[in-house]
């Protein structure tokens, strides 16, 4: 009976089995997408924009300055190309090349109204009166564009429209002129190879 007894105690402890230490394999981490990188709009040019007011007692209205400064700006900051400043302040044509040179980056745009007829003074010779703009680098105040814009018939998307009429002499001119100017910021931009898009209404 003992032998019995042994052996049987023998055979139970024989399938007790001793339990290993549980071994924590680790697991592989998931690898993250690599994120691209996004990319940067592309910066945009600075234009810093004032207007030469030395004619204002040529009998030009001091107010067509603003007019044609505010205008001239507008359109161009139309563009999504561009970031555009304006000065209040009168900038005569040494004023503009100075600030060109002080600048690392930005254009500066310079707007002056002229006229061909002595008569300005008078409602008769408003429609003499024009925009001449010049466009000067930055650091090396080079011109990079200039030209001369005049009352007169303007494009929209190609189209030749008319201008606005109605009001007195001096409200119709500087309707026109405000046109011109825009006129002007499509050129300029189209200078510094900035695209406008077709589809932005003219203000």
């Amino acid at each position: 009976m003992f032998v019995v007894s042994a052996l049987t105690a023998l055979g139970q402890s024989g399938r007790r089995l001793s339990k290993s230490p549980a071994v924590s394999v680790p697991t592989p981490e998931a690898k993250q997408p690599e994120k691209k990188p996004v990319a940067n709009d592309k910066p945009r040019l600075s234009l810093i924009v004032g207007a030469d007011r030395g004619d204002a007692f040529g009998g030009i209205p001091t107010y067509y300055y603003d007019s044609v400064l505010q205008s001239c700006a507008g359109r161009l900051d139309d563009s999504r190309g561009v970031r555009v400043e304006v000065t209040g302040k009168d900038m005569t044509r040494g004023d503009a090349l100075k600030r060109a040179k002080a600048e690392k980056e930005a254009y500066v745009v310079w707007l002056r109204l002229r006229t061909d007829s002595y008569s300005a003074s008078n409602s008769s010779g408003l429609d003499q009166i024009y925009i001449e703009y010049v466009v000067f680098e930055p650091t090396t105040a080079k011109v990079k564009t200039q030209g001369n814009c005049y009352q007169g018939a303007y494009r929209q998307g190609g189209v030749v429209l008319g201008l606005p009429t109605g009001g007195s002499n001096t409200m119709i001119a500087e309707n026109r002129l405000k046109y011109a100017a825009q006129e002007a910021a499509e050129r300029i931009l189209k200078a510094l190879n900035v695209a406008l898009p077709s589809d932005i209404p003219i203000h």
